[in-house]
């Protein structure tokens, strides 16, 4: 693979997983939310989750860009183990950001 090859890949692996925390931190983590019944209002598990993605966004925005950097790497598994890790780093990336977000809210 080319060198500019590589970087529009990795390039497109880092917007992809930022793409993958958005949906994680604006879609899936507020249904959860709901689901665990620790929000009794569906609005407050959304505005709470929402707040945390984007006080989390800068952080998000480096853990991804760090994410590309790791896509040489990536890119020679095999798709199911791809498949896995993106999901392992977009849930990671989201946990991390968030928890830092949560510590200044706080």
């Amino acid at each position: 693979m080319s060198r500019s090859k590589l970087f529009l890949a990795s390039l497109a692996y880092a917007l992809l997983v930022f793409a993958g925390t958005a949906v994680l931190g604006f879609v899936i983590a507020p249904l959860l939310g709901i689901a665990s019944g620790r929000f009794p209002i569906d609005t407050d598990a959304q505005a709470v989750f929402s707040m945390l993605t984007l006080k989390g966004v800068p952080y998000l925005a480096g853990l991804c860009a760090l994410s590309g950097l790791s896509y040489r790497r990536i890119s020679q598994r095999r798709l199911p183990l791809r498949a896995a890790l993106f999901a392992l780093n977009v849930v990671l990336a989201w946990l991390i950001a968030a928890s830092i977000a949560l510590a200044i809210l706080g």
